[in-house]
């Protein structure tokens, strides 16, 4: 098209058309008369027959003034255009600029098909061909060395768009995803009924091979169940997934996923057994009820060991009652699970302390203050300490 398209009359250096009032009006040169016979500006450096305008977001608007009101394009049924766009002073003819401001204000709107001027479900060879014709007009760099203006960046979103659309449209795989999502209403309703009756006959086919053969029969309800407790997991229903997954495993030992996944259904089950254990020791904690909540705090640490804050809560809890070893043992299991645990060493630092074992006990303050220089408890204790060696 470039090259080929005749120039706005308006765009022409020194033409005096561009300004003359039509013949017979009665106006002086640049004024032309609206209906109410009132002298009006004419526009210069643009086309009259080209007086469209479009907003920001490329949809049509009504003319700003009666005398720009929007005319029709042929070949763009009913798109008006910008004339402050048209007339912008670029190395473009006036076809390649229309071109343009109508495909970008598109973008939005249109499908890959029509990005590329093509019908729906086309062949991945069609799309790679419309791509490379369409690349011809709408690649800056087929523009070396001119003007380009506003019109650069609206070439380079189309230039993007075209290109996201060849990507997906040339995969055979993503071309038919994507024909699904964007089929017409009677061809998605055509679609959706043969993908109906696909299912329910392979229903049927599985139902006849499951009454005949026991094999297939036990591989059904063993997928059935898997799946079940896959939903069972993604709802946080960890225990029923567990009862979901070992019951698949002892039907079909060899399933690999089904024991995968019994494995992390039983830890995340205890995870959630730990937290509410937590949850009703703290409670009884504030209720005083030192007794229970250590047990409490205990039963989390056992069902979820891999956690040391369950241990350090109730070695905290143990150390608040007077029983030390216990708070001892708790704290060193905490260690043992989580030796980079600042808050592990400080316990069990504390219940080393209180067991008169002082020299122990400031080693593990110290690990506790590396760990974490911020833990002032840690540090307290440790100057008390400090201290009674002097003392």
């Amino acid at each position: 098209m470039e090259g080929g398209g005749r120039p706005p009359a308006g765009l022409a250096a020194g033409a005096a058309s561009s300004s003359a009032p039509p013949e017979g009006c009665g106006c002086s040169e640049g004024e032309v008369r609206d209906g109410a016979e009132r002298s009006i500006p004419a526009r210069r450096n643009v086309d009259p027959r080209e007086e469209r305008r479009i907003d920001s977001n490329g949809r049509a608007t009504s003319p700003a003034r009666p005398w720009e009101a929007g005319v029709p394009a042929d070949r763009y049924e009913g798109f008006v255009f910008n004339p402050e766009d048209l007339s912008e002073d670029v190395d473009l003819d006036h076809d390649r600029r229309r071109e343009i401001l109508f495909v970008h204000a598109q973008l939005k709107g249109w499908t890959h098909w029509q990005v590329l001027g093509l019908p729906w479900n086309a062949s991945a060879e069609a799309a790679r061909d419309a791509y490379r014709e369409k690349v011809k007009i709408f690649h800056p760099d087929r523009y070396p060395g001119k003007r380009l203006g506003g019109y650069r960046a609206r070439l380079e979103q189309v230039f993007r768009r075209l290109t996201e659309a060849r990507d997906e449209l040339a995969n055979d795989a993503t071309r038919a995803a994507y024909a699904a999502r964007t089929a017409p209403a009677d061809e998605f309703a055509r679609l959706e009924a043969r993908r109906l009756d696909d299912e329910q006959r392979a229903q049927e086919r599985r139902a006849r091979l499951a009454r005949t053969n026991p094999l297939v029969a036990r591989a059904g309800r063993v997928a059935a169940l898997v799946e079940r407790g896959k939903e069972q997991m993604a709802q946080g229903r960890f225990a029923q997934a567990v009862n979901d997954f070992v019951t698949a495993t002892s039907m079909d030992p060899g399933h690999a996923e089904a024991k995968a996944l019994a494995q992390e259904a039983r830890k995340r089950a205890a995870g959630e057994r730990a937290r509410e254990l937590w949850e009703k020791a703290h409670a009884a904690a504030l209720d005083d009820r030192l007794d229970l909540a250590q047990e409490l705090a205990s039963e989390a640490a056992e069902a979820d060991p891999a956690n040391p804050r369950y241990a350090v809560f109730a070695a905290r809890l143990a150390l608040r009652r007077g029983a030390v070893e216990v708070a001892r043992s708790l704290a060193e299991g905490a260690v043992r699970v989580a030796p980079a645990s600042a808050l592990a060493h400080e316990v069990l630092g504390e219940a080393l302390a209180e067991q008169g074992d002082k020299p122990a006990a400031r080693r593990e303050l110290e690990r506790a203050l590396e760990l974490d220089p911020s833990l002032a408890s840690a540090r307290d204790r440790l100057k008390k300490l400090r201290w009674s060696f002097l003392a």
